[in-house]
């Protein structure tokens, strides 16, 4: 009788807990909010616009693609959640970008946010970042300033200034060709930073540098400094500035005779081309991607997203920039699994994934060139050539879509 008696009760607690099993587990699961809300500025009025206001329906698009696939997996919510993109016009200025990250932050209260273009706005938007302890993604800046100010909510997607031009001189170097080099640099900050890593690295890699002039940003006759470029002779005239410079720059040099093996032009896209016209064939520069160049896994998705929004990345370079973020964001909230701000931001800091241009990973600090510098990505731009109007990616091996022609026919030697 006692053994039956303790039957009932048992079969119960069993029943019980079978019942409330399934309510107990979905009680400790997070609950979601209706969207991963991500934050941004970006120039869609102001100077910098021409560069990259179109980003803006570049970014949105992106957002829907994602979408369209269920969003992104999140495991504490165990299921995948929309993106929602904030995006503000910051009108080029350092000082709205500021404002409107705050905003992002304590009005619209995004989970992570993305940087917006150039160094100066980047330096202030971050700043709004740091203060709020919420995770940056820095776009288009790499001046070292940036990284070397302790800063422990930021990563950003591309290499140091100095390491701008390394690929390129590691091609020279390889070809052993070129013997001597000519260095024009604009006097602002990151034609500088760029200058200051290319002139030792080509001393490294064994060309001579004849000259090194710094110009002032309102340099409009380059004539004092043409004339020492046609006394030096150089095989390479390597120019380190804004394509308004350049553009001015190289305009005068071709009109008064300077004939060098080879121009390099390191912001070469079609804010140099169109300007510069016929002459443009066969300058060199940096890019960070262009059509044909097949790195990692989402070369379909991005080129996709150029068809869907008809940006030419001819014509606006950063693109490939503001895609790095997107696959930073991406990895990084999958890999976090949440939308704890100290857990995205740890994620980030330890990704280590294969971009459109190859493999991305943060510089932990004292790793980079500048050992003040932290959590600052790998990814730096690839040496490319106008040919006949289209831009052909020349280094590294694996990365080419052409080959590099060496010294322009017609030059002087």
């Amino acid at each position: 009788m006692r053994a039956k008696w303790f039957v009932l009760p048992a079969l119960l607690l069993v029943a019980v807990a079978l019942a409330l099993g399934p309510a107990r587990e979905a009680s400790t699961q997070a609950k979601a909010p209706d969207a991963i809300l991500v934050g941004a500025t970006l120039a869609v009025t102001g100077p910098f616009s021409a560069e990259v206001g179109v980003f803006k329906k570049m970014m949105e698009t992106w957002a829907e693609s994602v979408n369209a696939k269920g969003g992104i997996m999140l495991k504490e919510y165990g299921k995948k959640l929309p993106l929602k993109l904030i995006i503000y016009d910051d009108t080029s200025k350092p000082p709205d970008s500021q404002r409107l990250y705050e905003k992002l932050i304590t009005e619209d209260k995004v989970h992570v946010l993305l940087g917006p273009y150039s160094s100066p706005i980047t330096i202030a938007a971050s700043t709004a970042a740091e203060k709020h302890k919420i995770p940056f993604i820095a776009l288009e800046a790499n001046a070292t300033v940036i990284f070397s100010r302790g800063f422990e909510w930021m990563v950003g997607v591309i290499d140091d200034g100095p390491k701008w031009s390394d690929h390129y001189f590691d091609m020279l170097k390889a070809e052993g060709k070129a013997k001597t080099i000519a260095f024009v640099i604009e006097d602002t900050p990151h034609p500088k930073e760029v200058g200051s890593g290319a002139i030792p690295k080509a001393k490294e890699v064994g060309l001579r540098s004849v000259l090194e002039e710094y110009f002032p940003v309102a340099t409009q006759d380059f004539t004092p400094i043409i004339a020492k470029l046609k006394a030096a002779d150089p095989d390479i005239v390597y120019v380190a500035a804004f394509p308004a410079r350049s553009v001015t720059f190289f305009k005068q040099a071709v009109e008064q005779g300077v004939n060098p093996r080879e121009f390099h032009v390191i912001h070469h896209g079609a804010a140099f081309r169109e300007p510069a016209g016929k002459a443009a064939n066969l300058v060199t520069g940096e890019n960070y991607w262009m059509p044909g160049v097949k790195g990692g896994p989402n070369v379909a998705e991005f080129e996709d997203l150029l068809q869907k929004t008809a940006i030419k990345v001819e014509d606006f370079p950063w693109a490939g920039i503001h895609f790095f973020g997107f696959e930073a964001l991406r990895a990084g909230l999958e890999k976090a699994g949440t939308l704890d701000r100290e857990k995205v931001r740890d994620a980030l800091r330890s990704l280590d994934i294969q971009t459109i241009s190859g493999r991305l990973r943060f510089h932990k600090p004292g790793e980079n060139r500048n050992p003040k510098t932290a959590w600052q990505g790998t990814l730096n731009p690839f040496p490319t050539q106008i040919q006949d109007g289209k831009y052909m990616t020349l280094w590294p091996p694996q990365f080419a879509t052409g080959k590099h022609i060496y010294p322009r026919p017609g030059s002087t030697r």
